[in-house]
């Protein structure tokens, strides 16, 4: 790699890291960015072989085999992204809760929309299966607690589902975090942490286990959602869009926390400018991924067309 695709492929993933701190699929953008094919072959390459080479002291061998440079360079950038997203959005959430929250449910919404187009017809089992996907999804958002759970395990299991965002497009990782309550610890809170040399083991400490559990998810999930969009494309992505729509109670702005059976008591938004600005906020989010999601399919179809162009002058090469 020459120093200006190194400085290419670091903002390539400071922008995948922005979007990763909201609820926008950080996988659409790097579908449109041009790097999510490298990105996921570059995990999948990560196996026992590419470490045995490792092991052996073959380092050049590694990191061919692995594309480990651009894989680092990606990561480092998207690491950056995701840490100055995270500080303005503290003092964002700070002082306008209800617009952020009018915003992610705009992208929310838009994400359904862009989910749904990417399944052909819609049978009877797709829409069981939303519908199910559904009812759980919004079960656990008015009944889960929505107070952060920095336990180490519960955090892995944070790390593991989070992660689906930066490999599945259309599905946002930051999104599933809210669902499971720990967005604000992770997003507001640890990640803002590690930026301060008084808070770094505080937030160290919360993200070791996420950044294990998404270790383990972007390696061995890459594989399983490789296996699932190849034979079961629209079943999971009937599933996933039924999540995100359940988990809408989530980002209502007009809630508070309460103690007792429901951790959330709802209200209706006041007719007044507040409300005005916070629908202006949700269509700017719903605009920001319908604009994206076209670039992505745009980008989709030039590389099946690609790919069809290659395909078609190996086979005229064999004859």
């Amino acid at each position: 790699m020459t120093i200006k695709q190194y400085i290419s492929t670091f903002f390539k993933g400071m922008a995948m890291g922005i979007v990763n701190v909201i609820p926008v699929s950080s996988g659409t953008v790097s579908l449109i960015i041009g790097v999510f094919e490298r990105f996921i072959n570059s995990i999948k390459s990560l196996n026992l072989k590419a470490f045995k080479l490792l092991f052996k002291g073959e380092f050049s061998e590694f990191a061919k085999r692995t594309d480990i440079k651009f894989l680092f360079t990606l990561l480092v950038g998207i690491l950056a992204g995701m840490i100055l997203t995270a500080i303005s959005l503290k003092a964002i959430f700070k002082q306008y809760e209800a617009y952020a929250y009018a915003f992610f449910a705009g992208l929310i919404i838009a994400s359904v929309v862009y989910v749904l187009g990417m399944i052909g017809k819609k049978t009877p089992k797709m829409i069981a299966l939303m519908l199910i996907a559904v009812v759980v999804s919004f079960y656990l958002s008015i009944k889960s607690n929505p107070y952060p759970n920095d336990s180490f395990l519960y955090m892995i299991l944070c790390g593991v589902v989070g992660s689906l965002g930066m490999i599945v497009p259309g599905v946002s990782g930051s999104q599933l975090m809210m669902v499971m309550g720990n967005y604000e610890l992770i997003v507001t809170q640890a990640l803002p942490a590690i930026t301060k040399l008084s808070t770094f083991g505080q937030g160290f400490m919360v993200l070791l286990p996420f950044v294990i559990g998404a270790v383990i998810s972007i390696i061995s999930i890459s594989y399983l959602l490789s296996w699932l969009m190849k034979e079961y494309r629209n079943e999971t992505l009937s599933v996933l869009s039924g999540f995100m729509i359940g988990s809408l109670p989530v980002v209502y702005p007009w809630k508070e926390v309460l103690p007792g059976m429901y951790d959330y008591s709802f209200h209706l938004p006041p007719m007044n400018g507040e409300f005005v600005l916070a629908l202006i906020m949700a269509v700017v989010g719903a605009v920001l991924v319908l604009v994206l999601s076209h670039y992505s399919k745009k980008k989709e179809e030039r590389m099946k067309r690609r790919e069809v162009r290659r395909l078609k002058r190996k086979q005229q090469e064999h004859t």
